[in-house]
């Protein structure tokens, strides 16, 4: 009968430390994790966008009556903006201005501009009428761009804007209206019968 007992009553103890180990893990996990307060912020939708270089170009034939603007940008049209003059049955002496180009800053960006000449090409009967013909390029503020043989134009850099005082810094929206004006030498002999065909580029660049 003792010896029964005794191991019923190591059963009972073993039972009991069992079931006291299982109570305090489970006050450990549960009432521990109870007192875990918790605080949280988030910030969300960081973006990061760039800024573009954009611009608008409207050429007007002045001569010999005004024409309809012609509008574009570059981003729809860059090779086919309209044409600066069309001049027809000029002869020896003849100078008048031809055209307006208006340039405008449509970019977020500020941005320089610059003028060039693509190519001038001499076709007929004579050869030299581009390189006879004097181009002069005057802005809205009064400023002279170029004045010289239509052929030795090459480039024209750091053009000034007219809104706000002048500056070769176009931000948006600042623009400048450049008027060309051509005139053929009276004493000219050889350019009678001739076309020249001339090619302009205005360059924006990120300032």
């Amino acid at each position: 009968m003792s010896i029964e007992r005794k191991t019923s009553d190591r059963r009972k103890l073993r039972a009991g430390m069992v079931f006291v180990l299982v109570v305090a893990g489970t006050a450990m996990i549960g009432w521990g994790g109870l007192a875990a307060w918790q605080a949280v912020t988030a910030n969300d939708g960081s973006s990061f966008a760039t800024g573009g270089v954009h611009m608008q170009n409207v050429a007007t034939i002045s001569y010999p009556n005004g024409q309809t603007p012609v509008t574009c940008t570059e981003q729809v049209s860059s090779g086919n903006c309209g044409a600066i003059f069309a001049v027809t049955g000029a002869a020896p002496g003849f100078s008048a201005s031809v055209g307006t180009v208006q340039i405008t800053n449509t970019g977020a960006l500020p941005s320089t501009f610059a003028l060039s000449l693509g190519s001038a090409v001499t076709s007929g009967a004579g050869s030299t009428l581009c390189g006879d013909l004097t181009l002069t390029i005057t802005d809205s503020t009064g400023a002279s761009v170029y004045n010289g043989a239509l052929t030795n134009l090459g480039t024209t850099p750091n053009l000034f804007k007219a809104t706000g005082s002048p500056s070769t810094t176009w931000n948006q929206n600042d623009t400048n209206t450049f008027t060309f004006n051509l005139a053929l030498p009276g004493s000219t002999s050889t350019d009678q019968d001739s076309t020249c065909t001339a090619d302009f580029t205005w360059t924006q660049t990120q300032a």
